[in-house]
């Protein structure tokens, strides 16, 4: 459970640096930031895919909830979704308009995700 915990809060702090990021190249004009935000975007991606299969293994071991595999693996649909409207979007239009909200819901599950891993019963405590 700890590490889920772990790899949640890296993803999210990576995921709301990207927002950061992007707003300062946006309207900052540090246009540099442009290619970061996508690499931290592919990472946050591959950090989402290790923590569902993370995830995964606590919920076998009866450490966590199972909808909190259910959190992960529509995580990492969604961002596969923001990848791709990232890279569609590079020219502005509809893809650019959706990628900020998608962002944002991104943002939410995984910070519900955090909190799940808080409030969960450890295995022991859950079986007594």
């Amino acid at each position: 459970m700890l590490a889920v915990r772990w790899l949640t809060a890296v993803t999210t702090l990576l995921v709301l640096l990207q927002a950061a990021m992007i707003g300062q190249a946006l309207y900052l004009g540090e246009m540099s930031l442009l290619a970061l935000h996508g690499w931290l975007g592919s990472g946050s991606f591959l950090l989402a895919v290790v923590l569902t299969g993370a995830a995964f293994l606590a919920v076998q071991r009866g450490e966590l909830p199972r909808r909190v595999v259910i959190h992960g693996v529509i995580v990492v649909l969604l961002m596969v979704t923001q990848l791709g409207l990232g890279y569609m979007g590079r020219r502005g239009g509809w893809p650019a308009a959706v990628h900020i909200p998608n962002g944002v819901v991104i943002a939410s599950l995984l910070s519900a995700l955090l909190a799940t891993t808080f409030v969960a019963p450890r295995a022991g405590a859950a079986r007594s």
